[in-house]
């Protein structure tokens, strides 16, 4: 995500600005747009006879001139570049700082003159131009900005650039401007660091409008952004011009091994065969897309298997990993951290938890699961025989031996046998056969509220309501597997709040840090009270870089806006697929962006021919079509992978047209 300022003279010249669209066309990059105007501002005043008048390169703005300002911003310059870029085929929209409060300022004070109407930046909503450059819209923001007074002020764009650039943040800020870059007796400097720049300024060699854009791109660096570039448009297109960046920016980067062939063939010498993988080498992702080594791109519906909640290289979460990673990565569970403390605080305080044990993945935190029940049951009985652990037919809770003792997949257990004994499987959503299978004996008893890799089955309220009076009737520990269906993926923060039942244990893991390894099992007081130093742990668990990551990730997916367009989104895809004309769907269920189609015949032809259409689908089971997208896609794109698996089955003469 990349940020571009963009003013000057060239602002009135129409064939610029069609240049300039046709090169933002072109950006494979999300880009949103700052403009001035300030030529233009000029030329208005001197018509309406108020002489332009500056204070250190600051506009003196009286409400005259304020509004001169607005009429040009507004009104002239930011709707010229909108229809330019609509004209090229970038769906672009027009913004000022006052729309929605995007930009808030306070008044600017300067120690010998009276500015009026100038601000200077306190608070940015930089969410919504986050969530415009997500949904493929190029925002393009006029600077006139909303005071803390009510008073809208005029806001030097290069300031708003650089503030926004490290709000959003933005890999790379761009000022494009009438002249190739920083000049020094006529010669474009390559490259100068944060130092540099401002000694340029001190001693004169650049002047007017450079000072501002230097100034802005030294607080830009300052403050977190990698690069900052000054140039032309023509410097823009070829990638010339001059670089602002961090004198220890230059460190060498590996070259990643691009020959799809060879990584295969490697692949296959030296990893363990657990997996089958189709032909394809992933080489980087941007949003809900993944881009091979070859360059194609793919349409991602799997999101890792549910865990890229805010899609591929989110700027945000990119930053809060990059810049922790420069201050401290891991120290292990024998200290103290605040990311890991913080992330705690915000799971316990949005769920019925008092306490969290982290871990590194989902099977695990499964694994801790069953161990505490274990604990707490000999802690109220002072024996050993309330042991037994009731699942069900179809869930999924790992692969390692207490989780995979309680997944009802024989394939995946009969090679490990004996697993842990005092496992029993019960019949999912039959409340009789649940009931006949706990006892005083069941110490827990654990379900996923959707099921996933049994066929995207939600649990009946009803079930789960039931299973709820069953453990406390027997004093049994009710566990939520929510490691797949957790986090937002529902439109819900977690998915059995849809049938108001309160468990005694929840684990977490795959969207959680966005994906970083994590698990995270979530406990009662009365659980947490029978645990003690070195009843259970982990190395790795919980270090600050991958906690910095999760609250990244956490606190976006909690927001009520953000849940409330996954709902939206979700019934949108289900809506989609049981429109397809094809008589061979059985059904379409699930919540949220957690989706499965049935059919009755195998799905495997159907993943590889949405593959070879550069869509990229699983299954969950045998003839169910799992679509877990990441929980930023938009409408568009829900329509061309609802498109494809349509055109897919048809080709595939799978099925046939609906009968009227």
């Amino acid at each position: 995500m990349n940020l571009l300022k963009l003013g000057g003279n060239q602002l009135n010249d129409p064939s610029f600005l069609e240049n300039f669209a046709i090169t933002m066309a072109a950006t494979q990059t999300p880009v949103a747009i700052i403009h001035g105007g300030g030529k233009a501002i000029d030329t208005l005043q001197q018509r309406l006879g108020i002489e332009p008048e500056y204070v250190n390169g600051l506009r003196v703005t009286n409400k005259e001139t304020l509004a001169a300002a607005e009429m040009v911003l507004c009104g002239q310059i930011n709707k010229r570049i909108v229809a330019a870029l609509l004209t090229s085929g970038v769906d672009a929209l027009g913004l000022s700082g006052v729309d929605r409060g995007l930009l808030r300022c306070r008044k600017k004070i300067h120690a010998t003159a009276e500015l009026g109407y100038v601000g200077e930046i306190v608070e940015i909503r930089a969410h919504i131009i986050r969530e415009l450059l997500l949904d493929g819209i190029t925002p393009v923001i006029a600077p006139i900005s909303l005071g803390n007074d009510g008073k809208r002020y005029n806001v030097n764009a290069d300031d708003v650039a650089s503030a926004l650039a490290v709000a959003l943040p933005a890999q790379q800020l761009f000022f494009l401007s009438n002249v190739p870059g920083v000049m020094q007796d006529g010669v474009v400097l390559d490259r100068v660091t944060p130092k540099v720049a401002t000694t340029l300024i001190e001693n004169g060699i650049v002047h007017t409008g450079m000072v501002p854009k230097l100034h802005a791109a030294v607080s830009a660096i300052e403050n977190g952004v990698n690069e900052v570039h000054i140039v032309d448009l023509a410097g823009l297109q070829s990638r010339s011009g001059t670089t602002i960046a961090p004198e220890n920016d230059r460190s060498p980067t590996l070259t990643p091994r691009t020959e799809t062939s060879d990584v295969i063939s490697d692949e296959s010498k030296f990893i363990v065969p657990t997996y089958s993988r189709p032909p394809h080498v992933f080489s980087r992702g941007s949003g809900p897309f993944l881009y091979t080594s070859d360059g194609d791109r793919y349409l991602d519906f799997s999101s890792g298997i549910a865990v890229t909640a805010l899609g591929h290289s989110d700027p945000e979460w990119v930053s809060a990993v990059t810049q922790q990673a420069a201050q401290l990565t891991h120290v292990s569970n024998l200290y103290h951290t605040a990311p890991h403390v913080s992330l705690a605080q915000k799971l316990v305080e949005n769920s019925f938890a008092t306490r969290v044990f982290f871990c590194n993945s989902g099977s695990e935190a499964n694994e801790a699961a069953i161990k505490f029940a274990r604990k707490w049951a000999r802690s109220i009985t002072g024996s050993n025989e309330k042991t037994t652990v009731v699942a069900f037919d179809g869930g999924f809770h790992g692969r390692t031996a207490a989780a995979l003792a309680a997944t009802a997949r024989p394939e995946y257990q009969k090679p490990f046998e004996p697993l842990m004994p005092d496992v029993i499987f019960s019949k999912f959503n039959d409340l009789g056969a649940a009931s006949a299978s706990i006892n005083q004996d069941t110490c827990a008893v654990i379900i996923e509220p959707i099921q996933g890799e049994g066929g995207i089955r939600p649990a009946e309220a009803r079930f789960l309501q039931g299973l709820r009076k069953l453990c406390n009737q027997h004093q049994a520990l009710l566990i939520f597997d929510e490691v797949q269906c957790g986090l937002g993926r529902t439109g819900a923060l977690w998915a059995h709040q849809a049938s108001e039942v309160t468990p005694d244990i929840m684990t977490l893991a795959k969207p959680l840090a966005g994906g970083l390894p994590i698990g995270a099992t979530l406990v009662t007081e009365t659980v947490a009270s029978t645990l003690v130093p070195g009843d259970h742990g982990s190395t790795f668990a919980a270090g600050p870089l991958v906690c910095r990551a999760a609250q990244v990730v956490f606190d976006r997916v909690a927001e009520p806006d953000f849940l409330e367009s996954v709902r939206i989104k979700g019934e949108y895809m289900r809506n989609q697929l049981t429109s397809i004309d094809n008589d061979g769907l059985v059904s379409v269920r699930g919540r949220g962006l957690l989706i499965g189609a049935e059919f009755p015949f195998s799905v495997k032809p159907v993943i590889a021919a949405a593959s070879d259409r550069k869509l990229l689908v699983i299954s969950a089971g045998e003839n169910v079509l799992r679509l877990c997208p990441p929980l930023i896609v938009n409408t568009d794109q829900i329509d061309s992978a609802i498109n494809i698996i349509a055109d897919c089955l048809s080709e595939l003469n799978l099925g046939g047209p609906k009968q009227i």
